[in-house]
Formats: structure tokens, C-alpha cells, sequence
């Protein structure tokens, strides 16, 4: 015998006063506070035509997620996500929504202001190694080839983080703009 189909879930949140109208509604009538609930629901879809009714929020055509998942979680992991979420100065559901997002894609992402202080970072970088290379090493009084030396071995370690550091960006970029991170 197959399995029952599962019903999906329609939440709302209310004042705690209406809740518990809603709860007394349902009790005089000998119903749970679900049963009556979904008579409501199929009562205004079944009052109303598609086109009647209004549309609210953002569309999928704005680029705004349109799948939500309510999530329960383990007390006290609420705080902790706080904290990480605020210590990435995101909103906590944008901070899990990040998390979930690279986890099932298997390809870590940056938030967008953590990859922004990056680019700045790369940019830095740049600048410095323009520094660094117009300083004439070669016949300069006083300098010594040891110095000389460091100076240049200075100059390619700042290239090559430059370069990893951009790559990462590039890398980031791209994954948040084709949707495959």
C-alpha cells in the first residue's frame, strides 16, 4: 500500500489575543485549531478567482528567493547563529541561508561585504607592489645586495598574494552571479 501523501504547511503568526480567539472559534465547533484553519483556507480560495487576488512581495523575476523552509532549531543554536551572522554584519536568516547555499552546491561562498573588504584588500595590494617596483634596486647608494634582494623577494610575495587574493574574488563573483556555488 503506498505511503500517504504528506500535506504541505501554511503558517502565519498572529497576536496572542487572535491566536487564542482562533483557538475558542475552533473549540465551540468541535474542531482542532488546524481543521478550521484549512476550511478558512479553502472557503477565501474557493470565494475568490486567481486574478482577485492581490500580489504581495517581491517576484522571482526580481531575483528574490522564492523557496522558504521554516527551520526548528536545537536550543541555543538560535544565539550562536546571532553571533556569527552579526560578527559577518548579516542578518541571521540571510547568514544560514549562505550557509545552506554552499553546503548543497559543495562550493564555499563569501558574504557579499566580506567580499567586498576582499577586493579592497586585492586593490591594496596593487597599489603596494606599484610601490614596491619603482624602487630602483640596481646601483642605489647605500643598499646593500642582501637588501636589494629582500626588497624584490618582497615585491613577488605581494604580487602573489595579490594574485591569490583576486582569484578568490573572481571565484566568488562568479559562483554568486551564475547561481553554482
Amino acid at each position: 500500500m503506498p505511503a500517504p501523501a504528506r500535506s504541505a504547511v501554511i503558517g502565519t503568526r498572529s497576536s496572542r489575543d487572535t491566536k487564542a480567539r482562533f483557538a475558542a472559534l475552533a473549540a465551540r465547533r468541535g474542531l482542532t485549531e488546524s481543521a478550521l484553519l484549512a476550511l478558512v483556507i479553502d472557503e477565501v480560495i474557493g470565494s475568490n478567482s486567481d486574478d482577485a487576488l492581490p500580489t504581495l512581495g517581491r517576484s522571482a523575476e526580481a531575483g528574490c528567493a522564492t523557496e522558504r523552509v521554516t527551520l526548528r532549531l536545537r536550543p541555543g543554536d538560535r544565539a550562536l547563529a546571532d553571533l556569527r551572522a552579526a560578527g559577518r554584519r548579516m542578518r541571521t536568516a540571510s547568514y544560514l541561508s549562505m550557509l545552506v547555499r554552499s553546503h548543497v552546491r559543495a562550493a564555499p561562498v563569501m558574504p557579499p561585504g566580506e567580499l567586498e573588504e576582499l577586493r579592497c584588500a586585492a586593490g591594496l595590494l596593487a597599489a603596494l607592489l606599484r610601490q614596491l617596483r619603482t624602487i630602483d634596486t640596481s646601483g642605489r647608494p647605500g643598499l646593500t645586495t642582501i637588501e636589494s634582494d629582500l626588497l624584490i623577494d618582497i615585491g613577488h610575495a605581494v604580487e602573489s598574494a595579490r594574485d591569490a587574493v583576486a582569484a578568490v574574488v573572481r571565484a566568488n563573483l562568479r559562483s554568486w552571479e551564475t547561481g553554482h556555488a
